[in-house]
């Protein structure tokens, strides 16, 4: 539930680090060349021509238009759900960080003990599937026996005071975060259960794929349970009734909807009121053990689970909760233990994905150190692999995508002046992070153990110590919740900000080398996303210092709702595969952000252009921050745009974009590239079932079905497929 408050990115960081090294000169070297080795480029800046389809007419079909070169050569690979640019960058920041990893595991440039070496020492022993074979479920056979010598309530709730500490999910989650009413006091959280399901609808709406997933659930539950021990004759059995325990767990959860309404979420408790209201868990002792002290209030996010797990538990055999543990404990491991047992956790995912095989095993590892371990590794990937030019050069692109926001606010029709000011307000707090932090988290309370599950588990009570050391203290704003690493962005409700880590500032979404459109229409779309989600359904419920706060005239929120509500209609009427249709309430903050943020962009271009002498009607080709250049005739993006012997075109506007491409035309085409996207319908169902965001091929086109630059740039008619009537067309932000 935290995490959903931050939407879907001193000292320097890498250098002094790096250099701090003993032997700093061979580090540098590895990293240089590491750099060079694996970078990819096909050598054209901003869209490339080879990825469209210049046969298809735009205003039919513009995703095909913009994507046909790219769809038809490009198959999803067998490890994979899906495929296509966030999975590109992925892929290649993966690459660039196993080439490192690899050749450090060899070499002895790091100093040990250095959270360098940590990193690459726990990513050799997940490499090391010999000896993860030979161990099996050892590692965590001390886990398994406590769970198992659970008799009685009070065994059960004096083994939950250690579960977090063990890395063993249950029926209670704790954490600290900033307060949601005083965003500069970081505060604790008490959230709901852990569910072997991807949501509650799972368990409770007979629909689509359900059942399926179900059965695949509890086929793989019952192999954790006899990898845990248990006796393989009665494992149906028990886990049935383990999908009941969860299921009735989830009953009592908030919908998805209701999770979008923060109030509903923020409900701060008193201990007495905990003790009240869940008497078994003996609460002032447990935030003991887990190092919390002088605890007032706590903020319950599940008030109706909570007061229904009372019951829930004492009519549950203690059985059922023990194999609900086990169960739990050995999915959370499973990455970390034997190849048997990780196989059974992916013959579910596989479900759910429908990937035909598991992604190699190196890049598994590579996933959990990158997670155990986050600024260590992010302090490698971005001494190899990031461009410090970017870092600059994004910085004024963001400035600019703020500036052409504000002027949208000033613009909007629907909107009084009082609570146009108050957003203008929240809009100048908005504090911006890029690339990289400038102080790195450390790790030395890290200890390389005798197997990977027992390293992880060291990380894990590194992580959840430094989390618990915050209640009570001061938010740090300048810490950063994502890894440098990430390929994604991000806005974060509570302090008002927007994070763009260094692994997403790479092509196709950010090249400070290519012409202004390319890049307002990839990464300047992000970057408006993100604004808009400071303005969105679920963000406009916090003022500019992240409070939880209602700043909105009672006039304008309703009509806010209005529009909010016809974006949901619009989405929801979108059918992705048969029968398959776009959930557009439990879309709608996505969705609003995705239309937000490519109107701010597409504003922003306009006045970047202007700024430096030129229009949308021009034909442009430069850098990003630098005045825009004619294109030659000979052109290396003008000649590939040229085929040797042009097909004949659909349309006049097709023929027009084959022999040259305006600033207005190729920001469409940029916008539309980064949501490319082939994907298995079984991942499409999935993600349509459990997913916020709609899906890319969707996002790729409807937000700019909706603008009115988009259908004078392509010439759009009635009965065009691209086209949408100007009642039709919805503009929030």
């Amino acid at each position: 539930m935290r995490t959903s408050r931050r939407t879907f990115i001193g000292t320097m960081a890498s250098v002094p680090a790096i250099l701090a090294l003993p032997d700093a000169d061979a580090l540098a070297t590895a990293l240089a060349v590491l750099s060079r080795q694996v970078a990819t480029s096909s050598g054209i800046h901003g869209i490339n021509p080879a990825d469209m389809d210049f046969t298809a007419d735009p205003r039919q079909d513009f995703y095909r238009f913009a994507n046909g070169g790219w769809l038809d050569r490009v198959t999803i690979p067998s490890d994979r759900s899906s495929y296509g640019v966030f999975v590109d960058l992925e892929n290649r920041a993966t690459e660039q960080l196993l080439g490192l990893l690899h050749n450090l595991e060899s070499s002895d440039v790091l100093e040990e003990g250095s959270d360098e070496w940590k990193a690459v020492q726990l990513f050799r022993q997940g490499i090391d599937l010999e000896t993860r074979n030979r161990q099996g479920i050892e590692p965590i056979r001390f886990i398994l026996d406590r769970i198992q010598a659970i008799g009685t309530l009070g065994d059960l709730h004096e083994f939950l005071f250690d579960a977090s500490w063990l890395g063993v999910p249950h029926f209670l989650t704790v954490g600290v975060d900033a307060d949601l009413m005083d965003s500069m006091v970081n505060t604790l959280y008490l959230d709901g259960p852990t569910l072997g399901l991807p949501n509650r609808d799972y368990y409770l709406e007979d629909r689509g794929a359900n059942e399926e997933v179900r059965q695949a659930y509890l086929a793989m539950a019952a192999e954790l349970l006899v990898h845990a021990g248990h006796d393989a004759a009665t494992s149906s059995s028990d886990v049935q009734a383990i999908y009941d325990f969860e299921r009735g767990m989830a009953a009592e959860t908030l919908t998805r909807v209701q999770q979008q309404d923060y109030n509903l979420i923020y409900n701060p408790f008193t201990v007495a009121e905990l003790e009240e209201t869940y008497p078994l868990m003996g609460w002032s002792s447990y935030f003991e053990r887990l190092g919390l002290v002088d605890v007032t209030q706590v903020i319950v996010t599940e008030p109706g689970y909570l007061g229904a797990l009372d019951t829930i538990v004492r009519e549950t055999p203690i059985e059922t909760i023990r194999d609900y543990l086990a169960v739990h404990t050995v999915s959370s491991f499973a990455s970390y233990l034997s190849e048997e047992i990780e196989q059974t956790e992916f013959r579910y995912d596989e479900v759910l994905t429908g990937a035909d095989e598991q992604k190699p095993l190196d890049e598994r590892v590579l996933a959990e150190v990158s997670g155990a371990l986050t600024d260590a590794v992010g302090r490698l990937y971005v001494g190899a692999c990031f461009p410090h030019e970017a870092k600059e050069r994004i910085t004024e692109l963001v400035d600019e995508l703020i500036s052409a926001f504000g002027k949208r606010i000033e613009a909007t029709t629907w909107m009084s002046a009082e609570t146009k000011e108050r957003a203008q307000a929240k809009l100048d707090k908005l504090g911006v992070k890029v690339g990289y932090p400038d102080t790195w988290q450390t790790y030395e309370g890290v200890e390389i153990r005798d197997s990977f599950a027992a390293s992880m588990i060291s990380a894990l009570e590194v992580q959840l110590r430094r989390n618990f050391e915050k209640y009570g203290r001061p938010v740090d704003r300048d810490e950063w919740f994502v890894p440098a690493q990430r390929v994604n962005a991000f806005y974060n409700s509570v302090a008002n900000d927007i994070t763009f880590p260094a692994a997403i500032l790479q092509p196709p979404y950010f090249d400070y080398q290519a012409d202004p459109a390319s890049n307002f229409g990839a990464i300047g779309f992000a970057i408006g996303h993100e604004i808009t989600h400071g303005f969105d359904q679920m963000g406009s419920q916090f003022d500019g210092d992240g409070n939880l706060s209602n700043w909105w005239t009672e006039e304008d929120r309703e009509a806010f709702t209005v529009l909010n509500q016809l974006v949901a209609d619009q989405y929801s009427a979108i059918e992705v595969l048969p029968g398959v249709f776009i959930n557009g309430q439990i879309t709608i903050g996505e969705n609003v952000a995705d239309l937000g943020g490519v109107q701010v962009a597409f504003d922003a271009l306009a006045a970047h252009l202007e700024a430096n002498g030129y229009s949308l009607d021009d034909v442009v080709i430069g850098p990003v921050s630098g005045p825009a250049q004619p294109v030659a005739e000979a052109s290396p993006v003008a000649a590939l745009a040229t085929p040797a012997d042009p097909p004949a075109m659909a349309t006049p506007v097709a023929v027009q974009a084959v022999r040259e491409l305006t600033q207005r035309e190729r920001f469409f085409i940029a916008a539309a590239t980064v949501w490319r996207m082939k994907m298995r319908d079984e991942a499409l169902v999935t993600l349509v079932q459990t997913d916020p965001h709609s899906p890319p091929m969707v996002r790729a086109v409807q937000p700019i079905r909706n603008m009115d630059a988009f259908h004078e740039t392509w010439g759009t008619l009635p009965g065009d497929e691209m086209f949408l009537t100007e009642d039709e067309r919805v503009v929030i932000w």
